[in-house]
């Protein structure tokens, strides 16, 4: 775990760190890991290399063990949304892709589709969400 006030939150507590085209697949999956397990956490939401990165804190029964069949399928609700984002436009929700863009000050990866990616205000970088 990071430490941060962001650590043990729901997805939707999430939603303002990617951009509005995967909104749905945040929903999405939020409304699958509930049907698992109501007070599920995440550690991590993030945007990384044209995609996103999701991580689920682990569980732990009444006795203290560690539950292996939550974490095998909550990982598979996530690995599953995280193949969905790489082939979703993060700005619109249509199909994309990875996409290099750039601009005076660096360059970086992001999933778009066709029209997104043409256009210029695609090209500056999403600022990063604060940690409140």
């Amino acid at each position: 775990m990071t430490g941060t006030p962001m650590d043990h939150r729901q997805l939707p507590a999430w939603a303002d760190t990617v951009g509005p085209g995967w909104a749905a697949l945040l929903d999405a999956l939020h409304r699958r890991l509930l049907a698992l397990a109501a007070d599920y956490r995440i550690e991590t939401c993030e945007r990384s290399l044209g995609g996103l990165r999701i991580s689920v804190a682990d569980r732990f029964d009444d006795h203290g063990y560690f539950d292996g069949h939550w974490a095998d399928a909550a990982a598979e609700l996530t690995d599953a949304a995280e193949t969905a984002a790489g082939r979703t436009c993060e700005m619109c929700g249509a199909g994309g892709r990875p996409r290099f863009r750039g601009g005076q000050h660096g360059s970086w990866i992001s999933a778009l589709c066709d029209g997104c990616a043409a256009d210029a205000r695609t090209h500056a970088p999403r600022p990063r969400a604060s940690a409140s």
